[in-house]
């Protein structure tokens, strides 16, 4: 009986880091932390605490975009970034959601609240890079929402009612079926569009509306935090609806020629 032979590989080609991306990263990982310290420590700020969350969500963007297009993309850097994104968007957001929203009353259904988000979010990382690594769908593609725009979701309800956290039993009971939802979001099947593979016909268009959303952040960050995230929740349903009409108008379109043809044997 033969022995199988040990594919020897070399320890530093699969710990390869690719240090731009990277630092954009750990740099994710340090703004999480720092909304960790803000959600639960002395100087106790949930509003800060969602600002850091955001410029963690930010950087989240660039690492994957610098990788794509310096093409420095490796496995560990793949792996680095799911492990961040678990803390800063998953832990960070769980323990932010406990702290705001739980409180008042009702803690330990709070921590199975926040658990049931966290273990959603680290679900939809798992089923992303398996899916990531067998290619099963476009990389234009997200199945369930993204753990980044579910942390801005639960982000987006503490800059909406701010320091007026749920005190009765019917709003923690609301905030708990939010929490819920946007957990079985994150899980579910629904595709959710990306901008990574969009290609822009006018980029000056591109870099206007840019431009834009950044002065607005800045600016206007607690109205627009939750536009946006609240916009990309319901953006399947709107791809639906006008996709929907768009497949009408064209068989309407189809259907005309086929009755003037039809008119036209008939005349003959």
């Amino acid at each position: 009986m033969k022995k199988r032979r040990i594919k020897k590989v070399r320890l530093s080609s699969l710990i390869r880091i690719s240090f731009l991306p990277s630092v954009f990263t750990m740099l994710n990982l340090f703004l999480g932390y720092q909304a960790l310290l803000y959600a639960i420590g002395s100087k106790k700020n949930f509003k800060i605490a969602v600002y850091y969350l955001t410029a963690s969500v930010i950087m989240d963007g660039f690492d994957g975009t610098i990788a794509r297009l310096t093409k420095t993309e490796s496995n560990f850097g793949v792996q680095l970034d799911s492990l961040v994104d678990a803390i800063s968007f998953g832990l960070v957001t769980s323990i932010l959601a406990f702290e705001w929203g739980f409180q008042s009353g009702y803690t330990r259904i709070g921590s199975i609240i926040g658990f049931v988000f966290l273990s959603a979010g680290l679900i939809r990382l798992a089923r992303f890079n398996v899916f990531k690594e067998a290619n099963a769908f476009p990389a234009n593609i997200f199945i369930g929402v993204p753990i980044p725009t579910a942390s801005m979701a639960v982000c987006s309800i503490v800059l909406i009612f701010g320091k007026t956290q749920p005190q009765t039993d019917m709003g923690i009971l609301l905030f708990s079926l939010y929490i819920v939802l946007v957990s079985l979001l994150m899980i579910s099947n629904i595709k959710y569009r990306t901008i990574k593979k969009i290609v822009l016909k006018n980029n000056l268009k591109a870099l206007f509306l840019l431009a834009s959303i950044i002065a607005c952040l800045v600016i206007f960050p607690d109205i627009t935090i939750p536009i946006l995230t609240f916009a990309y929740l319901l953006s399947p349903l709107f791809f639906f609806v006008f996709s929907g009409k768009h497949k009408s108008a064209e068989a309407a379109g189809l259907a005309k020629p086929a009755e003037a043809a039809g008119n036209s044997r008939t005349e003959a």
